[in-house]
């Protein structure tokens, strides 16, 4: 039985290329509105679960509920986890990945899948 292989199509090079010019996350709505040809939004959450589901890109879900995506840069491990901060700032609404990393209990008999960590309050840029 053959692997399916994944096309690397111009609406997925057009979302890593979007994501790697922000620095801070976006909802599949921004990355929507930000592209330069016309994509619905099913079509955004379909490239970015594929994007996570082979750890280039991760998400935290924000006070609103939304899901926000950042590409894995920096990412350590098998990026199966990611325990690093993420921040909500009340003002500007940006979710931005912070460099600060937790380390994860070990939960007798449990197995850890997925972890969030979000911070909110207000970001230095909205302080002044």
């Amino acid at each position: 039985m053959e692997t399916k292989k994944t096309r690397n199509t111009e609406k997925q090079n057009l979302v890593k290329e979007i994501l790697s010019k922000t620095k801070h996350t976006m909802s599949a709505e921004d990355i929507m509105n930000a592209m330069p040809l016309k994509v619905n939004k099913t079509t955004i959450y379909r490239i970015l679960d594929r994007f996570a589901e082979k750890g280039e890109v991760h998400f935290v879900t924000g006070k609103n509920g939304k899901a926000y995506y950042a590409l894995c840069n920096n990412c350590e491990g098998s990026h199966e986890i990611h325990n690093h901060i993420h921040f909500e700032c009340q003002i500007c609404k940006e979710v931005t990945c912070q460099p600060y990393t937790l380390s994860m209990p070990d939960l007798d008999g449990f197995t850890i899948q997925e972890t969030q960590f979000l911070v909110i309050g207000i970001c230095n840029k909205c302080k002044k």
